[in-house]
């Protein structure tokens, strides 16, 4: 077997036994072609491209059908191009006639790259918790989170969205409970423990959001700017909270020692890493700053 990352070999009865021992170690992917069915020359030439893409991922061994009748018989071909997928001995999978690049994607994906399908099944999933809270279902869309998480606890991306909704509700208690569930450092997690970290200086002095804006709105006080800053941002209203705080920087920015720029890079901590927000606020607070 040639060592090769992106190894294409053409399937002889000589090599065929020496290939099905290899695809115990890397997926073997049979392609079945012929010099008179076009679609399977065009698939020919996009599995060697993916070939090169995967870097070593599985191996593209290419089965010439006139050639070869006896082994395109003995793998039950019945239209080309087909393909068939060889893993630790075993079909795994087999694909028949024209297909397009995406569809061929999707196809390898679960056997030469499982952690992408995962990654991708778990973003259809969540997703589609999204979209059950917009439509007002957040009582089902609790339920699977809870039930996934219960059987995969490690999955952070699952927790942090079930805290962000018990914190949209209202529920402080119950989210600090469910991250505190995970006792390491967890970048998913990070942000919501600085939003409890904001919650947890903030004075409960009973006054609300709305009366802090209507405060804000009427004589646009440094201390109403920092706690509606900072509260707005603790129940994730990011971009009200960084607005209030980069006012304060700009109108009062010697109050309480300069306490605006503190304050706005707190915020930061709450927004998860790469997030535009936090880079186009930094850029506003920088130009403020110097």
């Amino acid at each position: 077997m040639q060592d090769n990352a992106a190894a294409t070999i053409d399937v002889t009865e000589q090599n065929v036994q020496q290939l099905l021992e290899h695809s115990r170690q890397v997926p073997v992917l049979f392609g079945f072609w012929a010099s008179w069915s076009q679609p399977s020359q065009q698939m020919t030439v996009l599995l060697e491209k993916l070939t090169q893409e995967y870097q070593g991922k599985f191996v593209l061994a290419k089965v010439n059908a006139d050639d070869q009748a006896n082994l395109t018989s003995q793998f039950g071909v019945r239209d080309l191009p087909s393909l068939k997928m060889v893993y630790q001995g075993q079909l795994v999978s087999e694909l028949e006639g024209a297909q397009t690049e995406s569809a061929v994607r999707q196809w390898l994906t679960p056997v030469v790259d499982p952690d992408a399908a995962q990654q991708e099944q778990e973003e259809g999933f969540l997703e589609q918790i999204r979209m059950a809270i917009d439509a007002g279902q957040g009582a089902q869309a609790e339920q699977a989170l809870r039930q996934m998480l219960s059987e995969q606890p490690d999955k952070h991306a699952f927790r942090a969205l079930l805290v962000e909704y018990l914190l949209g509700e209202g529920r402080t208690d119950e989210a600090q409970s469910v991250l505190a569930e995970v006792t390491e450092d967890v970048e998913a997690l990070r942000p919501f423990r600085a939003r409890f970290a904001l919650l947890e200086k903030l004075d409960n002095d009973g006054v609300g959001l709305k009366e802090l804006q209507a405060r804000i709105e009427r004589d646009g006080k440094p201390e109403d700017l920092h706690a509606y800053g900072l509260r707005a941002a603790a129940a994730g209203q990011f971009q009200a909270g960084l607005d209030a705080l980069l006012r304060l920087l700009r109108d009062h920015r010697d109050y309480q020692d300069g306490v605006a720029r503190s304050a706005l890079l707190e915020v930061f901590e709450c927004l998860p890493k790469g997030d535009p927000l936090a880079s186009e606020y930094r850029r506003k607070m920088f130009t403020y700053l110097y």
